[in-house]
This record gives C-alpha cells, sequence and structure tokens, in this order.
C-alpha cells in the first residue's frame, strides 16, 4: 500500500468513525434508529430461532451481529452508540435480566456496540479492506464477518471470565463465535438472493 492509498483508508476511517459533517446533525436520529433496530432484530431472532438456542443468551444463528456489521460500515460511531444502548435495553427487559449488576451490564453494552468499528478499523488499517460498502466484494464481506465475530466473542466472554461468570471462556467464546458468523452470513446471503430476484441480470 502506497501512502497515497494508506492516506484515503485512514480518511475513510476518520469519517467512518466520527465526523459530525458526514451525519448531517443526524447523529441522534442515527443512534435511535441503530437502538431500535438492534432490539428488533434481537426479538426477532429469540422468536424466531429458540429452537437453535444453545446457551441462555446464545444462539447458533444470531442476526443482530450482521445488524452490528453493517451499521458500523454505514454509520460508524452513531450506530455504535445506539447498539450500546440497545444491548442494555436487551439485558434490562430480558426476563430475569434485572439481576444483572449495571457495572456488568454497562461494560458488556460498550463492547457489543463498539466492537464492530474495532473490527472495522482492523480490517481497514491492517487488512487493506474497503472503509465502507461501496467496493465490498465477497471476500471482504467473509473477512469483516469474521474480524466482528471476533471482537464481539473474545473481549465478551473474556469480561465474563474476569467477573466470575464463566468458568472457562473458551466454550462461550466459541458457541457465540459461531452464532454471529452464520447470522451474519444468513443475512448476506438473504440480501444477495433479494438482489437476484429484484435487480435480474441483464441479458
Amino acid at each position: 500500500m502506497d501512502l497515497r492509498e494508506r492516506d484515503t483508508n485512514d480518511k475513510g476511517l476518520i469519517a467512518m468513525i466520527g465526523n459530525d459533517q458526514k451525519y448531517g446533525g443526524l447523529f441522534v436520529s442515527y443512534a435511535a434508529a441503530a437502538t431500535l433496530v438492534y432490539y428488533g432484530t434481537y426479538i426477532f431472532n429469540g422468536w424466531f430461532f429458540s429452537s437453535v438456542k444453545i446457551a441462555p443468551y446464545v444462539s447458533l444463528i444470531y442476526l443482530p451481529a450482521a445488524v452490528r456489521m453493517l451499521f458500523a460500515l454505514v454509520l460508524g460511531l452513531p450506530a455504535a452508540i445506539g447498539m450500546a444502548l440497545g444491548t442494555l435495553l436487551i439485558i434490562y427487559t430480558t426476563q430475569g435480566a434485572w439481576t444483572v449488576v449495571w457495572y456488568e451490564a454497562i461494560p458488556v453494552s460498550i463492547i457489543s456496540g463498539f466492537s464492530p468499528l474495532v473490527a472495522v478499523a482492523v480490517g481497514v488499517r491492517w487488512l487493506r479492506l474497503p472503509s465502507d460498502l461501496r467496493g465490498l466484494k465477497p471476500s471482504h464481506l467473509m473477512q469483516f464477518t469474521l474480524l466482528g465475530a471476533l471482537c464481539n466473542s473474545i473481549p465478551t466472554n473474556g469480561f465474563y471470565w474476569l467477573a466470575g461468570n464463566l468458568d472457562t471462556p473458551l466454550p462461550a467464546m466459541a458457541q457465540m463465535f459461531v452464532g454471529d458468523v452464520l447470522g451474519t452470513l444468513l443475512v448476506l446471503w438473504l440480501a444477495s438472493t433479494v438482489l437476484k430476484v429484484l435487480v435480474p441480470k441483464k441479458g
């Protein structure tokens, strides 16, 4: 990567993470939309994929993981804040979750909301991936999917382990990683299928 290409990627990354002019005064609206969409996707996932739940809060197919990555790529910082708030809302509206103490709920919410930004930053900076949806190839989407799953599953379960809620973090990390990857790939496959139907190839 030459200096001009690196400078272009860095500018794109800075714009993605936080540039008030980019949002045109809609920062709060975007954050609120991210909160509601993320929360709604979680509720739908819990209902539709209840049969593949492998732990109290872990599903073998986790659709919100796709929402996290897409919002991080499109909206950046307001999406991260919105998804952190959405995670907090999920924690305190889930049956029995009022037993969760705030000093555990807040760090987990921050990890959930901001881990996609970390994944995008790593992808753009070190793997030379595009900083937004334009120019993304299937291979790029796969790399972002794996990065997003890693950046979420490792710190989340690492925190739970340090807090004394897990005897060992590795099984939970693996379960969450698989759920995030399968959920993201399913959403991308559905989106690709819909686009093929709505926009058929010419000729």
